[in-house]
């Protein structure tokens, strides 16, 4: 009815880009249905700055192609991909830079934001090729880092569980009558392999299994 009235509507004709913010459909434990935006989708996330109170300190689309969205709380940034929130955001600051060196295991980090800062020779600052007086050639240090009091960094073995929500999915045939509870091994950094009680750390890709009352 909404076509037959309106041909012309933009909404009509392109419901993605007419400003619309889709909603997803969430089906709660007790068989009850909510809806609430895709954040997933950059449209979105962008249309979720409507009335940004910062836009000269940092823009609305710079915020939303790093993955955040409004959350209507002063300047507070959260990400569609990893739930991390950003606030407090500064002159000069990129939300690149910003989400990857505070959510360096977030999904959409390694799969979109990191390579784009290596892509990008204007960031190359900001990658991390440098620090301060330390110099990186070829991937190697100049100097040995523990006199230099610096920490060896070595990333997740299994970025794609660097999230609490993925992590928890992995537990969806979880016995209810094992020891160890989903949430609390998901917030471990444990996700499951579907074995017994064998969980799996998403960073050094340790197993663990056999769980004690006391563990």
């Amino acid at each position: 009815k909404h076509q037959a009235l309106s041909p012309h509507c933009s909404f009509v004709l392109n419901p993605a880009a007419s400003g619309n913010v889709p909603l997803t459909t969430i089906i709660h434990t007790n068989g009850s249905l909510t809806t609430s935006p895709d954040y997933k989708n950059e449209a979105v996330r962008l249309a979720s700055f409507e009335n940004w109170p910062v836009p000269n300190i940092v823009t609305p689309e710079a915020l939303a192609r790093a993955g955040f969205y409004s959350c209507k709380d002063g300047d507070n940034a959260k990400c569609a991909y990893c739930s991390g929130v950003v606030r407090a955001w500064e002159t000069n600051d990129i939300p690149d830079v910003e989400h990857k060196r505070f959510f360096p295991a977030c999904p959409f980090v390694v799969s979109t934001i990191i390579p784009r800062l290596e892509s990008d020779p204007s960031l190359r600052e900001h990658r991390g090729d440098s620090l301060g007086n330390i110099n990186l050639v070829n991937n190697t240090v100049d100097g040995n880092l523990d006199e230099l009091g610096v920490q060896r960094h070595i990333g997740p073995k299994r970025s794609d569980y660097g999230t609490f929500e993925s992590r928890l999915k992995t537990f969806s045939s979880w016995s209810p009558h094992l020891i160890q509870t989903p949430s609390v091994l998901a917030q471990a950094g444990f996700f499951y392999e579907g074995m017994g009680d064998q969980v799996r750390c998403f960073h050094c890709d340790g197993g663990l299994r056999h769980w004690d009352p006391d563990d």
